[in-house]
């Protein structure tokens, strides 16, 4: 597992890890249930600044585990699954790290390359079984990526992506009037005309949070129509000191289990967000006055901050599961609207279920097929308002 004490001065990195270890191992032994190879490809492996020599605290270390881990469990089962992780590190000092990975892992294919992923990844989608089951992770180090060069790999089948939007530099850049930084945003962004919307909101005065949902929506979108993905949702990542985005990790999946399981994921990481933050807030308030308990005690008594946010989730969910419901005559399946709402809002699939049996009680909305005993709504229920 990963660990705090790992990201000493990087725990912003430490919050990406927790939510990367969590979600891997959940999606790696899922989709082994159903698919005979599982690969997993890092566009930007590193490592960068490790402080574990297992490389525990990295974005490849976490998968390999998740990797081995699901294999050995399946193996347990009677069933072989082969797993493969194709790393890729431009960089040749980090490469040369890099390189003796996969003798530490004998049970899992491990191919690494040494060049710009760009170049790489032709060469990684020709080797990959078009049955095989692939998870794309793109975490680069910079921001300028022109999105059209991913096609590709984000139209392959079987597969989903993490990108990692670096939002802070890119809200920066997207005000900029240089016009090789407007074609660079222009080329990451493609869709969503973020670009007026942009205008139009800074005419109203518009806040950090205006900016950034402006931004991550027209880049989920972007990511979204190149990739006929049915479901894309972001979870953010704060700097470790201010209330601020740094950035966002943007996960596109064509199936509701995957929307599913990210939000489950995405709430574990942002409690344990929550927890590391007001530590290294308290231990920098100490550097700087040599008073920790004050602090701690300021914090404790501070308001939930989190919980406020997801509470303001919850009903906006309400609300979007309220407006994709039908009116009589027309009808929908359940099971069409809750992923919906769940790509959305930072909500979890139980909390959708509670309250759709609420809005039933209240009568705002209607279930003809509800049974008798049944808490929840059940996928094949029928809904209408």
């Amino acid at each position: 597992m990963v660990a705090i004490h790992d990201y000493q001065g990087r725990e912003q990195a430490y919050v990406k890890h927790v939510f990367l270890e969590r979600y891997l191992e959940r999606l790696v032994h899922k989709t082994a249930s159903r698919y005979d190879r599982i690969v997993y490809v890092d566009g930007f492996a590193g490592p960068w600044q490790s402080a574990n020599e297992q490389f525990q605290d990295t974005s490849f270390g976490i998968a390999l585990r998740a990797l081995r881990q699901a294999k050995a469990t399946w193996k347990t089962n009677g069933r072989e699954v082969k797993m493969s992780a194709y790393l890729v590190e431009q960089d040749s000092a980090a490469y040369d790290r890099l390189a003796g990975v996969a003798t530490r892992y004998p049970d899992v294919e491990v191919k690494t390359f040494h060049h710009d992923f760009l170049k790489a990844l032709p060469a990684i989608l020709e080797i990959i079984p078009s049955q095989a089951f692939a998870f794309f992770f793109i975490d680069p180090k910079g921001w300028r990526f022109r999105l059209h060069d991913l096609a590709k790999m984000l139209q392959r089948d079987h597969s989903e992506v993490i990108f990692n939007f670096m939002f802070d530099f890119i809200n920066r850049a997207a005000s900029m009037k240089d016009s090789a930084i407007e074609q660079g945003v222009d080329e990451l962004i493609p869709y969503g005309g973020w670009r007026k919307k942009l205008e139009q909101a800074e005419e109203r005065g518009a806040t950090s949070e205006d900016r950034k949902a402006i931004l991550v929506d027209a880049f989920g979108e972007s990511l979204a129509k190149i990739g006929s993905y049915n479901y894309v949702a972001e979870t953010t990542v704060l700097k470790p000191l201010s209330d601020r985005a740094l950035y966002c990790l943007c996960y596109a999946t064509r199936h509701p289990k995957g929307i599913e399981v990210f939000r489950d994921c995405q709430l574990k990481a942002l409690h344990e967000q929550a927890k590391a933050r007001a530590a290294t807030k308290v231990k920098h308030a100490e550097a700087i006055t040599g008073q920790r308990e004050i602090f701690e005690s300021l914090h404790e008594m501070a308001p939930n901050v989190l919980e406020t946010k997801l509470s303001a989730a919850r009903r906006m969910a309400e609300k979007t599961l309220l407006e994709l419901t039908p009116a009589a005559p027309a009808s929908a399946k359940y099971a069409h609207i809750w992923p919906q709402v769940l790509a959305k809002h930072i909500v979890r699939l139980p909390d959708v279920n509670r309250i759709a049996a609420r809005l039933r009680t209240e009568q705002k909305i209607i279930f003809p097929e509800w049974q008798p005993g049944k808490r929840v709504p059940q996928p094949n229920y029928k809904m209408h308002k």
